[in-house]
């Protein structure tokens, strides 16, 4: 043995050690054996009556937890929820389960399904459940509990179980699956009894040992025990002390010897080990580095240390290609964002002229208004899919000025007032009498305000209450935003400002949402040296959102007042070029203008465009930037140079709406920059506006 193990090896010290240590016990445990042997058979006897009992307790467990995993396997199965939810197909669901639930380990078992009340659907032929066992079944379903219980039969004590079968979509109880068994039968031999907590005690006849039966959780309450009688193993039982005695101190030498040496002998032997633990533990603490385990000592630490450290490498890389798969995840959420605006423009300004052309047809104009809405909706989507995109690569910035929180807070409930009077929502909004000024980007601060609110409405039952705080304390504004809604789990808490996070929906939820707005919330909040957490008791306890920014000590002078919401009118006559390679969104757009009484040219094209503008004058261009033969900002540069167009105001519709593509197409002489999809007002008003600084 010892030629296959290398000089130096860990496992031959280790070999040596063990070795010797062996010898030693073995003369030792002989050498008291061969002298006690005749002294055991008392105590002998003894084991075997305690292995006995614990044997055949063990085998009532056994039996228990076969039966309590059967029951639950049948009760989690996806057919079984079908079956309940298709009550008109529920026989062909049942009979598979009912056919393999007759027997668990040969004793027989009476198997009832039920309904959600308590009334019995289907059996397996032998179920006899009494009223008082069906009424403690419906109490269970009511609680929503898997539980089990002992009733007194006239065969004997019976244990009656119960595992609630819940629709998965829901996680609500659509039954139950009964189950009961005899005690008797449960007995693994006729020498033994089965007793339970709360039962009246009865003195047992001759010699006995008494074993808790070890069972699955629904039965632990139960407290069942084994006794069984062993006076068959009955024998002269003398304790023989002195023996006792002498095995005590021989096994307390041994092990002071053991102890010793093998303390020494770690200490020695591990010395390898111990290192490579230590370089483990500094590489839970600094993370993944270019840091190395260093190979050195025995021949297994070194294997072991070459073995971690092109683990480390592997992951290493996969870390490098995680982070790149991050970066490319970001880039398409940004580009689907885009790709999401174009299909929108049309949609929004079909609706828009549907609304202009039959403002006389209540139909047709509650229509448009219906698909306006979803097309705000969706783009509210979008928009906050792009964000999202922007805050995870670290590209999100905020123009901080002096801000007076209370406008803000005030104009996100003007917002988010449509949403709460559909769902008719009782909103209480109390707001500190000072002004209360902070350092911060007004636009993101009102998006802060209206996803706290738009996610209060969304998960608040109609006819709910809101509640809307903002106070100072101790130098800090405080934003509170209340309902009594549905509440958030205790599993959910954690983890509510992360990504992609939402509550489970329910059928009340009709607006989903993406589990964007709340992550949304937190990243602008800290961009704001602020801080955000929810709190909430429970389901169906309701939520609260708070927010706390740094207040300003002092205020410069009076914050910028919100401008004025108001439409003007449209300037009727205007001569208009629209280019858009989105052949949908062209026409609809051009049919738009033209209703609000302007003279409207479409090309698809920048070809086409450059041709239209060499045979006439436009007053006004409105331009997409994704051209596919030409970019929107080469095609205005390009119109600035025809004498037709030296004075026309151009304006870019794109689905590009970022900071840089607003600078990109002031850079290139545009007057204004609109995101698809444009609502009606705000195109007439840019027209109007773009102009008036024309003339």
């Amino acid at each position: 043995m010892w030629s296959t193990l290398r000089p130096g090896s860990l496992t031959r010290r280790f070999a040596i050690a063990a070795a010797v240590l062996t010898a030693a016990a073995v003369l030792l445990v002989a050498a008291a054996s061969f002298w006690l042997v005749n002294r055991q058979h008392a105590a002998a006897l003894a084991v075997l009556q305690q292995r006995e009992t614990a044997y055949n307790a063990n085998m009532v467990g056994t039996t228990l937890a076969t039966l309590a995993s059967r029951m639950t396997d049948v009760a989690n199965s996806p057919i079984l929820a079908t079956a309940l939810v298709d009550s008109a197909g529920r026989e062909t669901y049942l009979t598979p389960f009912l056919g393999s639930l007759r027997q668990i380990n040969g004793i027989p078992v009476q198997v009832l399904f039920t309904d959600f009340e308590g009334k019995p659907i289907a059996g397996n032929g032998q179920e006899r459940f009494d009223a008082q066992q069906m009424d403690w079944l419906r109490a269970q379903i009511d609680r929503g509990r898997d539980t089990a219980a002992i009733f007194d039969g006239p065969q004997g004590a019976e244990l009656v179980g119960v595992s609630l079968l819940r629709y998965s979509r829901t996680n609500t109880p659509e039954g139950a699956l009964a189950y009961k068994i005899g005690l008797r039968d449960l007995r693994p031999v006729p020498t033994s009894v089965l007793t339970w907590a709360g039962q009246t005690r009865v003195t047992p006849k001759g010699n006995s040992l008494e074993q808790p039966v070890k069972v699955p959780g629904e039965f632990a309450h139960l407290g069942l025990k084994l006794r069984l009688d062993v006076s068959a193993f009955d024998d002269d039982l003398g304790t023989p002390w002195s023996q006792y005695s002498l095995i005590i101190a021989t096994a307390a030498l041994l092990a002071l010897v053991v102890f010793l040496l093998g303390s020494r002998l770690s200490l020695n032997l591990t010395r390898d080990l111990r290192r490579l633990g230590q370089f483990a533990a500094k590489l839970g603490e600094e993370g993944i580095s270019e840091r190395r385990a260093q190979l050195a000592g025995s021949s297994e630490t070194v294997t072991l240390a070459r073995s971690i450290n092109r683990m480390l490498d592997h992951l290493q890389r996969q870390q490098a290609d995680l982070q790149r798969e991050h970066e490319r995840k970001d880039e398409f959420l940004a580009m689907l964002a885009h790709e999401l605006r174009n299909p929108l423009a049309p949609i929004s300004s079909a609706a828009q002229l549907l609304r202009v052309l039959f403002a006389g047809e209540p139909r047709i104009r509650q229509t448009s208004e219906v698909i306006s809405r979803q097309v705000a909706h969706m783009t509210h989507l979008v928009d906050d899919l792009l964000d999202v995109s922007r805050v995870t690569r670290g590209l999100v910035t905020i123009n901080k000025t002096q801000v007076e929180l209370g406008a803000v807070v005030r104009e996100a409930v003007e917002q988010i007032m449509p949403v709460v009077e559909a769902r008719h929502h009782r909103l209480a909004l109390e707001i500190a009498p000072q002004p209360l000024f902070v350092s911060g980007d007004r636009t993101r601060l009102i998006q802060v305000a209206v996803n706290l609110l738009n996610n209060a409405a969304k998960y608040t039952p109609d006819g709910g209450a809101l509640q809307v705080s903002l106070q100072e304390q101790d130098g800090q504004a405080v934003l509170q935003v209340r309902d009594n809604g549905i509440g958030i789990g205790v599993e959910l808490l954690p983890v509510v400002f992360d990504l992609f996070t939402q509550a489970e929906r329910t059928p009340d939820r009709a607006q989903g949402g993406l589990g964007l707005g709340l992550a949304l919330v937190k990243k602008l909040v800290e961009l704001h040296e602020g801080s955000v957490e929810a709190q909430s008791e429970g389901q169906g306890k309701g939520s609260v959102f708070t927010v706390r920014l740094p207040v300003l000590t002092e205020a410069v002078g009076a914050a910028p007042a919100a401008r004025a919401a108001t439409v003007p009118m449209p300037a009727a006559g205007r001569r208009i070029l629209v280019v858009d390679d989105n052949v949908d969104a062209a026409a609809t757009l051009g049919m738009l203008l033209e209703t609000a009484g302007h003279s409207v040219r479409v090309e698809h094209s920048a070809q086409g465009a450059l041709a239209a503008a060499s045979h006439g004058e436009f007053d006004v261009v409105l331009l997409d930037i994704g051209l596919p033969d030409m970019s929107g900002h080469e095609l205005a540069r390009a119109l600035r140079g025809l004498p037709c167009c030296g004075d026309s105001a151009l304006v870019a519709v794109s689905g590009y709406g970022q900071a840089q593509d607003r600078r990109m197409s002031e850079e290139a002489g545009f007057a204004a920059h609109l995101v698809k999809p444009v609502a009606a007002d705000e195109l007439i008003e840019t027209i109007a506006r773009v102009q008036t600084a024309g003339v």
